[in-house]
């Protein structure tokens, strides 16, 4: 079980306790390490990367649990993460993880609608 919160268009938060099961973590792909912030979402280019990297720095940036990584940010190096188990929901259940996605995928829109005035007032997409 794992209490899922959100809050609703009457300013409430809504708390519910839902069954779960483990799945591998998506972001680390169940390995437990991703890349460091600073080089995520870099795409070295072949000269470059050769220029930038020994022999053992090249083998360490492809080495899970490399020197430059780090513990998944999302399942924090464990592998796997709770989700919720949507057969065994009942109807309440159903209705308010239903409601529970539609405020996840609101504050989504919300911070990626932010970044994107950050990057305009910043002068740019850079």
């Amino acid at each position: 079980m794992k209490t899922f919160k959100y809050t609703n268009e009457d300013g409430d938060e809504i708390e519910l306790d839902l069954p779960t099961r483990m799945e591998v973590c998506d972001e680390c792909e169940g390995h437990g390490f991703v890349l460091c912030e600073g080089m995520r979402g870099h795409a070295y280019t072949r000269e470059e990367f050769e220029d930038s990297f020994d022999d053992e720095e090249r083998g360490e940036y492809f080495k899970w649990g490399g020197r430059y990584d780090v513990p998944c940010p999302t399942c924090g190096g464990k592998n796997v993460v709770p989700v919720v188990d949507e057969a065994k929901l009942d109807a309440e259940e159903r209705e308010f993880y239903a409601a529970w996605e539609e405020a996840e995928d609101e504050k989504g829109r919300w911070a990626a609608e932010d970044r994107a005035t950050e990057r305009m007032e910043r002068g740019g997409w850079g």
